[in-house]
C-alpha cells in the first residue's frame, strides 16, 4: 500500500489493514548434546525470545543418548500479524483501521472525514462525517474502521480526505491515497453439452492462490427456464470427492457436473415453452463461498453463464425407444419413435428410412410411414421394424422427416442406440 503526503499538517493519518493473524513458524535448531555450550545458548534464546526462535528443545531428554528431543511441530502457538499489506482477492472483504491523530500542541477544530474506495469503474463512499464536525485536542486520536466487499479485479485506491480549520482559521485539507491490487482467487472454466432438451454443465474450479482454502459452498443457481440437478454426490448423499471434498491446496483443480432440465415436463410442454428452452442462452450463476486461514471468508459469484443456443427443428423427435429394451441378433425388434410439430403451421409429415445407411441394423418392415396432418404442437408415433446383424451397441438412424405441404426436410442420422445381445 502506497501513500502520498503533499504538505505538512498538524494531523497525521495512519491506515492499517485488518486481517487474520497467522501461526509463527518454528526454527528447529539441533544441538549435539544437552550439556554443550551451544545448547545452553539456544535455551537462553528460546526463553528470552520465544516468538523469534520458536521451540528449540522440549523438556524431555532421552536418557543415555545425551541429546535433546527436538520439537517436530513446524508451527508454534504464537500468533503473528502480517508484516506487509498482503494480497487482496476478489470476493474477500477489505477491512481497515484509520487513526487520525493531532500531533500539534493546539486544538484542531471542524474536522470532516471522507473515505471512499475507487476502482476503474466506480467510486464507493465508505465514510462521510458530513455536518458532524469534530475537534481534536493536542495528542488526541480519532479512530475509524472501514469495510468494503471486493467485487472487481485490478487496481483499487482507498482515498482519504480530511478537512479542518487551522489555528489561523484557514480551511485546509489533508489527502492520502492507498493503492493495492486485487487478484482472482479462483479460475472457473465451463463446458456445455446438450442432451436432447437437457444441458450437462461441466464446471472446473482452480485454486489460483498460494494458500490452501476450504470450499464451504459451491452452488449453481439455474436461470429460467431451467432447474438444476447436482450430480456431485453419491446415492448416499456423500461428495464424490470424499471426506476432504472442500479442501483445495494451491494449484488444485476440482471438476463438478450439473444437469439442467426444463422447468416444465416434456409431456405438458407447449410449443412456446419448447422454443423458450431451445433458444435460451442464459444457464445460471455459480455461487462459491470459501474460507481461508483462521476462518476468513470469501465469496465469489460468477456472471451469467451463457451457451450457444442449439435452436430447434420444425419437426422435433420427442422420444425413440426399443419396446423390449434390447434386441437379439437376427431377431426382429420394434423401435417406437414419437415426433412433434413445433412449427407455426399445420404439417403433413412423412417418415422414411434409408435402409443402407447403417448396415448392422436393417429394416425388415415398411421403409416409409405417413403420419398424416399434425397441428401446431401435436405429436404422432410410428414403429420401425428392424433386424440387428451383429451384437453390441448398434446405432439406429438414417430417418428422413418430410413435410409434404411446405417441402421442409429434416435428416436424423442418429436416432437411438440399441443393446444387441447374442441370445
Amino acid at each position: 500500500m502506497a501513500s502520498l503526503l503533499r504538505e505538512s499538517h498538524p494531523l497525521t493519518l495512519k491506515v492499517m489493514r485488518l486481517s487474520k493473524p497467522a501461526l509463527a513458524d518454528t526454527q528447529l535448531l539441533p544441538a549435539d548434546s544437552a550439556e554443550s555450550v551451544l545448547a545452553q545458548a539456544l535455551r537462553d534464546i528460546e526463553q528470552n525470545n520465544p516468538t523469534q526462535s520458536g521451540a528449540v528443545f522440549s523438556s524431555d531428554v532421552q536418557a543415555g543418548e545425551g541429546m535433546a528431543v527436538l520439537d517436530a511441530q513446524p508451527l508454534s502457538e504464537t500468533l503473528v500479524l502480517p508484516r506487509a499489506f498482503g494480497t487482496m482477492y476478489l470476493g474477500e472483504t477489505f477491512a481497515a483501521h484509520l487513526c487520525i491523530c493531532n500531533e500539534s500542541t493546539l486544538v484542531v477544530r471542524d474536522i470532516l472525514v471522507q473515505v471512499s474506495m475507487q476502482t476503474a469503474s466506480q467510486q464507493v463512499p465508505l465514510v462521510d462525517t458530513g455536518d458532524a464536525a469534530r475537534q481534536l485536542a493536542a495528542g488526541q486520536p480519532l479512530n475509524l474502521q472501514v469495510v468494503h466487499e471486493i467485487k472487481e479485479l485490478g487496481a483499487h485506491v482507498l482515498a482519504c480526505s480530511i478537512s479542518y480549520l487551522s489555528a489561523q482559521g484557514e480551511r485546509r485539507t489533508l489527502q492520502k491515497s492507498f493503492k493495492f491490487q486485487v487478484a482472482n482467487p479462483l479460475v472457473v472454466k465451463t463446458k456445455v453439452n446438450h442432451l436432447a432438451r437437457d444441458v450437462l454443465l461441466e464446471v472446473q474450479v482452480h485454486n489460483a492462490t498460494p494458500k490452501a482454502m476450504a470450499l464451504e459452498r459451491l452452488r449453481f443457481d439455474a436461470a429460467a427456464p431451467f432447474v438444476s440437478q447436482d450430480l456431485n454426490a453419491t446415492a448416499k448423499g456423500q461428495s464424490v470427492w470424499g471426506a476432504r471434498a472442500g479442501f483445495m491446496q494451491p494449484g488444485d483443480v476440482r471438476q463438478y457436473l450439473y444437469r439442467l432440465r426444463p422447468q416444465v415436463d416434456a409431456e405438458s410442454m407447449s410449443v412456446e415453452q419448447e422454443r423458450a428452452v431451445q433458444y435460451a442462452t442464459a444457464l445460471g450463476k455459480l455461487d462459491i463461498v470459501w474460507r481461508g486461514q483462521f476462518g476468513s471468508v470469501g465469496r465469489l459469484q460468477t456472471s451469467q453463464l451463457l451457451r450457444k443456443s442449439p435452436g430447434m427443428f420444425l419437426i422435433e423427435i420427442e422420444s425413440a425407444r426399443v419396446l423390449d429394451g434390447h434386441a437379439v441378433v437376427e431377431e426382429p425388434f420394434v423401435a417406437r419413435v414419437r415426433v412433434r410439430n413445433v412449427s407455426e403451421q399445420r404439417m403433413t409429415v412423412v417418415a422414411a428410412v434409408n435402409a443402407h445407411k447403417h448396415p448392422m441394423v436393417v429394416v425388415c418392415g415398411p421403409a416409409q410411414h405417413t403420419l398424416g396432418e399434425l397441428d401446431v404442437g401435436e405429436s404422432a408415433e410410428f414403429d420401425l421394424q428392424l433386424l440387428a446383424l451383429a451384437p453390441g451397441v448398434q446405432r439406429v438412424g438414417a430417418v428422413v422427416l418430410v413435410d409434404s405441404v411446405s417441402g421442409y426436410t429434416r435428416e436424423v442420422d442418429h436416432l437411438l442406440d440399441v443393446d444387441v445381445r447374442s441370445s
